[in-house]
């Protein structure tokens, strides 16, 4: 797959629900990120294989864990 301008494709990094001694938790601070694995030819602000914190609600879901989103929707780079 490859993202048209402005767009990123990111596999999404579930967050941790689940502790170390087992317990599943409900809610958790660890949000999910995503993994950069292409971007379009307008983008300039992240590269491949960089991990991201985005706003999932704008991402549109391609497949499994695969998400498209404009790279206006990251909000910061880890």
């Amino acid at each position: 797959m490859k993202p048209t301008l402005n767009n990123i494709l990111i596999e999404r990094i579930p967050g941790s629900k689940e502790t170390e001694s087992g317990i599943i938790l409900k809610s958790t601070l660890d949000q999910d990120k995503g993994k950069v694995l292409a971007i379009g030819p307008d983008v300039t602000e992240v590269n491949v294989e960089d991990t991201v914190f985005l706003n999932w609600n704008a991402a549109t879901k391609v497949e499994g864990e695969l998400y498209i989103t404009p790279i206006d929707e990251v909000i910061f780079i880890y």
